[in-house]
């Protein structure tokens, strides 16, 4: 019988959008996983159609798959920080349907990138706080009183849209605004990726683990580049961490690396998807029993 208490493992349908969700599933299920992400593209779920959601929900139902949380569309024109209001209203309509479609389906979590903006001065930052917490109390309520967490993605660390985070989290004073932990973003370019992390620990409700070797955003299975996830899963053990373990590698977007040559000698070989999502709950099984190691033994202290 499964404790209660275990968090349950999950995977993004990022894994390989070239699968449509009948079949891809049922694979995820297969594999082991009992809890399933929905990745940002909305053409491989099309959640803002309400025939679409009862299908997909009840497709997980049937599986018996937790629908962990539902990551919002991408583009550059998505921007909760935007001084154009038109474009933030329209950004905060847009998120709003994601959080709608997590609470019909029985899930936990939206997942968002606060901006997709890549290069801002300071100052252009600077101006933006006051939209951007705006957006935040905003979502953060709406949220809320559907019973959601809305978790803000920490996106490139070399990137401007890193430092907008930072500064929306530093200068945020109200409640409901979390942190999902992007452990491939954290690491690029950023030798000291502990660093936030320990910083931020409390305000981490969800994850998108992958792996990389440091710099690319490569979205590799966990355990398989440089990331320590041993560390990371003991860490959020020891702090209070108290969602499921979700990872985000991505089958997809290594075989289009292979195919455009684009490869890095170091990535493991790729295996075909069943296989894959084999490797990747084995992956995700570890990072699990780490964490709940340490959660018994915070336990203990706490005692």
């Amino acid at each position: 019988m499964r404790d209660s208490s275990q968090p349950k493992i999950g995977i993004s349908t990022l894994v390989d959008y070239t699968y449509p969700l009948e079949s891809l599933l049922p694979r995820i299920r297969q594999a082991g996983f009992d809890a399933v992400a929905f990745g940002h593209k909305a053409t491989h779920f099309t959640y803002f159609e309400k025939k679409r959601i009862s299908e997909v929900a009840d497709l997980c139902e049937r599986l018996g798959l937790f629908v962990d949380y539902i990551h919002t569309p991408i583009d550059i024109f998505l921007d909760l920080t935007s001084p154009n209001e038109h474009a933030r209203q329209a950004t905060i309509a847009t998120y709003k349907f994601a959080v709608d479609a997590a609470k019909e389906m029985g899930g936990r979590a939206v997942t968002v990138h606060v901006c997709n903006k890549e290069l801002m001065t300071e100052d252009e930052m600077d101006a933006r706080v006051p939209f951007g917490l705006d957006s935040f109390k905003t979502l953060g309520e709406y949220s809320a009183e559907k019973g959601i967490l809305f978790c803000v993605e920490n996106l490139p660390f070399t990137q401007s849209y890193h430092r907008m985070l930072v500064k929306l989290l530093k200068a945020y004073e109200s409640n409901h605004i979390y942190l999902c932990l992007d452990t491939c973003h954290i690491s690029m370019g950023n030798p000291e990726p502990f660093s936030f992390i320990e910083a931020y620990a409390p305000l981490i409700k969800n994850l998108h683990l992958s792996d990389n070797f440091g710099q690319r955003d490569l979205h590799l299975i966990p355990y398989t580049g440089s990331f320590d996830f041993d560390r990371l899963a003991r860490l959020l053990g020891q702090t209070g961490y108290d969602g499921n373990v979700m990872l985000e590698n991505s089958r997809e977007a290594a075989a289009r690396r292979i195919d455009r040559g684009r490869s890095s000698s170091r990535e493991p070989e790729l295996n075909e998807i069943d296989d894959y999502l084999v490797k990747s709950f084995l992956a995700a099984k570890r990072f699990q029993l780490e964490l709940m190691g340490a959660r018994q033994q915070r336990k203990l202290h706490v005692v």
